[in-house]
């Protein structure tokens, strides 16, 4: 049996390349590409300036370099109304507009809407979620990080009826001059472990923590690789919690993705979420609050 194995084998080799040798090359004309504006508008409600990044789409095998778009009437409404333009062209080539104060939480539904006379209009539509509700306790000393004593931080956020729940949490260090408490105004990002199953990982210390189609309250605990016992108390926590509205989560959740599938040749292909209504960018928005503990 193995005598008449090899050579039955090298006849398929030799009977494969000769069928290589006479296959046929097909030109694919590929049809010719649409530019389509793409736009994206991410709003907080602690933000005092907006800024929209708008540029067009390119080829496959378009051999100019695609950019931004100039010129674009970039519209912010509200029920139906204007509620911003924004119109000022910067230097990093975004359409920006400086409110002087915070934009807060906008009642109602707001659209973005990008025109341009050489391409077809976008929009995209989108409802600040509520603030979360949470609450927060330090155990000090209460965990080990990397085999080191650390703080644990537990965060515990009440259900908000009828609505999922999506969360971006991060968390500073700042350390105060004093037991009395004197402000450095010096804040240091801290890189969170957590074992939660409801939670991501995105950019270097952020967590996305997320649950959908449930009413319950949340409770999310992390190692802050800090151990307050050696620093006297004179250090606080200062918790950042973003709800975002279900557009935006789905945008970071896709971005993460994909920062992870860079330098990975075996990866799927990542493409970005987007809510515009040719399916090329994102408007998301989200609400911030901020707490201090410790």
């Amino acid at each position: 049996m193995k005598k008449s194995f090899i050579p039955l084998l090298v006849s398929i080799v030799l009977f494969s390349c000769d069928r290589w040798e006479e296959g046929i090359a097909r030109d694919i004309v590929l049809p010719p590409h649409n530019p389509q504006i793409a736009a994206s508008l991410f709003i907080d409600s602690m933000d005092s300036t907006l800024s929209a990044t708008i540029s067009k789409t390119g080829g496959l095998f378009d051999t100019t370099k695609t950019g931004v778009i100039k010129d674009a009437e970039v519209k912010l409404y509200q029920n139906g109304t204007l509620l911003h333009q924004l119109n000022d062209f910067s230097v990093y080539q975004t359409y920006d507009k400086f409110l002087g104060n915070q934009i807060g939480i906008v009642n109602g539904e707001l659209i973005l809407e990008v025109a341009h006379p050489d391409f077809e209009t976008v929009s995209a539509a989108q409802s600040f979620p509520e603030k979360a509700v949470f609450t927060a306790e330090v155990d000090y000393g209460g965990t080990t990080f990397f085999d080191e004593t650390s703080d644990a931080l537990t965060i515990s956020f009440s259900d908000i009826p009828g609505e999922n729940q999506h969360y971006l949490i991060n968390l500073h260090a700042h350390y105060r001059s004093g037991i009395t408490g004197q402000d450095t105004s010096e804040y240091f990002p801290l890189y969170l472990e957590t074992t939660n199953q409801n939670a991501t990982r995105i950019n270097e210390g952020g967590i996305l923590l997320s649950e959908e189609g449930v009413d319950r309250d949340l409770a999310i605990r992390f190692a802050t690789g800090i151990n307050s016992i050696n620093y006297l108390f004179q250090l606080e926590y200062r918790i950042t919690v973003s709800t975002l509205s279900d557009e935006l989560y789905k945008f970071y959740q896709s971005y993460s993705a994909f920062q992870n599938a860079q330098g990975n040749p075996f990866a799927e292909p990542v493409i970005l979420y987007s809510n515009m209504n040719n399916d090329i960018g994102c408007f998301g928005v989200s609400t911030t609050i901020r707490k201090w503990e410790g």
